[in-house]
């Protein structure tokens, strides 16, 4: 669940209502679209699972379920205020940690996970740093890894564009660049070897699961 690459006073203030406000953000699906993405990514008992981009620790936990007692689940966030609602929250798990961390720079995990989850993350980034992300991800799985992106389409069509150019022009202007990333192309380019799409809400938006 998003955030920028460098913490901002918007972030530490929206933290305790961000999940409120993405579920208004994504037309009341936001529960039902990362959940569908969930399953995408099919977490099984016994596996580590990177939620990259944790905010406030929501799929964090449900992903912590499916992975049950032997397995583990990090969240990786940037702003120290997601770390903390989601530490609170969710204190309870205790195969779950979450780690302030901007994703940006150099990470100290290689072939550590077995799946990476990022949700509305992407689009976020400064473009310089789309792509180096996606490299550190690849890096990071194991060999026979998977990474799940949900998120905005990144070319979406018709009607489905209007509304996402309109959106992006009245709150995400700084991250229209994202309209032009070639996600697929990155991620082949990675290393991923196998990278399916599956539009949402009419494709607004997009779950993206690519297989090292």
């Amino acid at each position: 669940m998003t955030l920028n690459q460098q913490p901002n006073d918007f972030f530490h203030w929206i933290a305790p209502y961000y999940d409120t406000l993405i579920h208004l953000l994504t037309f009341g699906g936001y529960q039902s679209f990362l959940r569908k993405a969930v399953k995408i990514l099919a977490p099984q008992k016994g596996e580590k699972i990177l939620d990259l981009c944790s905010g406030t620790g929501k799929v964090a936990s449900w992903i912590s379920s499916a992975v049950g007692e032997e397995g583990r689940v990090m969240g990786m966030d940037i702003t120290q205020s997601m770390i903390d609602v989601a530490k609170e929250r969710y204190k309870g798990l205790a195969n779950v940690i979450f780690v302030k961390k901007d994703v940006t720079q150099p990470w100290a995990y290689q072939d550590h996970f077995d799946g990476i989850f990022t949700s509305f993350s992407i689009h976020e980034l400064q473009e310089k740093y789309r792509a180096g992300v996606i490299e550190r991800s690849y890096a990071a799985l194991k060999g026979d890894g998977r990474i799940v992106i949900a998120d905005f389409h990144p070319q979406p069509s018709g009607m489905a564009k209007i509304i996402s150019l309109i959106f992006f022009q009245l709150f995400e202007r700084r991250n229209l660049s994202f309209f032009s990333f070639p996600q697929n192309e990155t991620l082949r380019k990675a290393g991923f070897r196998r990278v399916r799409t599956f539009p949402v809400l009419g494709g607004i938006f997009q779950i993206t699961l690519a297989q090292r």
